[in-house]
């Protein structure tokens, strides 16, 4: 019998017991949670990473510079926009090129494009269906179609910009070193603006949708870091750690401590030996005076220090990256240009942007002919990993006297709460309880 229907016990009882969750769904990979409780008391928690390694900083050695973004999109199909953006940036830091305005400008559009690509597909498919109680969006799209044609509206949106400007939805390729290959056509960027202006209320009514849902009371004061910038932009900007400049782009070594976990495929990384998290929601805390007029209003509304408001955090973003995408196409008119010319060198170069779940890092040593020797890269999730296993272990407690199927409810919830992409960091959840 599955797990999830056997009957709801309190753990009030003494009795060993170990219940297993091989597969959940509405998480990107995997991974395992193994707790101890003996006398009703909390006394392991584990939250491991056990997909197999993907070797994507070891594929890329000995390849040459404009190879890097193709291949370093493809660690992740859901925001590959990010990574091929972040790794053509730090190609860019080493080699010392200066790109157009115009570049910057379809850049911030891809990332808003696969902001709201993301966001709509984890709100809408992977978290709404827990708050109205159903076990996916298959079987709520029986009842509450409306609500998941509007995700998927949402994400249509984000796909189009992003194959507009990118040349296809996933893993774009019109994104080089130095600039576009190809530069919209003003006639697909105008009926963008259209789309755009059009569904903005959809982004408007995700947002106030998420608000209206009851989430579970838990609180925790933590680290959170995120860009800053006066744009609210994915882009570019400085790191800031709870409301200070925390280091430079090139010292990101010196503060970010990657560790190797043992019975985990993925690193954890501290800041100064502790957890922190990021996101939306760190986003907000950190940069949200910068959130678009009609975004930031709804501020007001997010408790900061409850994790389950990062889906909040992520409506507020849509509507932001609406508004900016509607702002830039009224605004901006695109030439064609040719990438800007450079010489290869031996040299390094560190770029960190925000992927649609964190601060994103890519860092890559080249050789004086352009071959990378050495690469670095660190995925929001391995960063939000230790703080969710810490958020665990101060949750899960608080829930030793509810049923079974209570706790682990609430404890998928706020995992998915994070939006992890665990295949990123390293596929969720293997439920391992040992109780005695």
């Amino acid at each position: 019998m599955n797990a999830s229907n056997k009957t709801s016990k309190s753990l009030k009882s003494n009795k060993s017991r170990i219940i297993k969750m091989d597969h959940i769904t509405k998480i990107e990979g995997h991974a395992k949670l193994s707790m101890k409780i003996e006398n009703n008391q909390l006394k392991r928690l584990r939250l491991d990473v056990y997909e197999s390694a993907r070797f994507f900083e070891s594929l890329i050695m000995c390849r040459k510079y404009d190879e890097l973004s193709s291949l370093t999109s493809r660690i992740c199909g859901t925001c590959s926009p990010s990574h091929a953006i972040t790794s053509l940036l730090a190609t860019e830091k080493a080699f010392g090129v200066k790109v157009s305005q115009q570049t910057n400008t379809l850049r911030d559009l891809l990332l808003y494009g696969t902001t709201i690509q993301n966001h709509a597909m984890h709100l809408f498919l992977l978290a709404l269906p827990d708050y109205y109680n159903y076990e996916s969006a298959i079987a709520m799209a029986s009842k509450h179609k409306n609500l998941i044609s509007m995700g998927l509206n949402l994400k249509k949106l984000g796909n189009q910009l992003v194959t507009v400007v990118g040349g296809r939805d996933i893993h774009p390729i019109t994104a080089v070193v130095g600039g576009f290959s190809k530069i919209p056509e003003k006639e697909r960027l105008d009926e963008q603006l259209k789309q755009f202006k059009k569904g903005r209320k959809l982004a408007k009514d995700a947002v106030e949708l998420f608000l209206k849902l009851k989430y579970p009371e838990f609180n925790r004061e933590t680290q959170a870091f995120g860009l800053v910038n006066d744009q609210y932009s994915f882009y570019k900007g400085n790191i800031n750690c709870m409301g200070r400049i925390c280091y430079s782009k090139s010292g990101y070594k010196d503060v970010f401590k990657e560790y190797l976990k043992e019975g985990s495929t993925a690193k954890v990384v501290l800041f100064k030996g502790k957890p922190f998290f990021n996101g939306a929601l760190a986003r907000l805390i950190v940069n949200g005076d910068n959130l678009s007029k009609g975004s930031k209003k709804y501020l007001k509304d997010v408790d900061f220090n409850n994790p389950y408001h990062n889906n909040i955090a992520q409506g507020i973003e849509v509507l932001h990256s609406f508004d900016k995408v509607i702002e830039i196409l009224e605004q901006k008119k695109f030439k064609s240009e040719d990438p800007v010319s450079f010489t290869p060198k031996a040299s390094q170069g560190v770029a960190i942007t925000e992927a649609p779940r964190g601060l994103l890092v890519h860092d890559y040593i080249f050789n004086k002919d352009g071959f990378c020797e050495k690469s670095n890269i660190i995925t929001p999730t391995a960063q939000n990993l230790k703080q969710m296993e810490t958020d665990l272990k101060q949750m899960v407690p608080t829930l030793l006297n509810k049923p079974e199927h209570i706790l682990k409810r609430n404890v998928e919830m706020l995992i998915r709460a994070y939006d992890p992409c665990f295949s990123c960091s390293s596929h969720f959840l293997e439920w391992d309880v040992d109780r005695s």
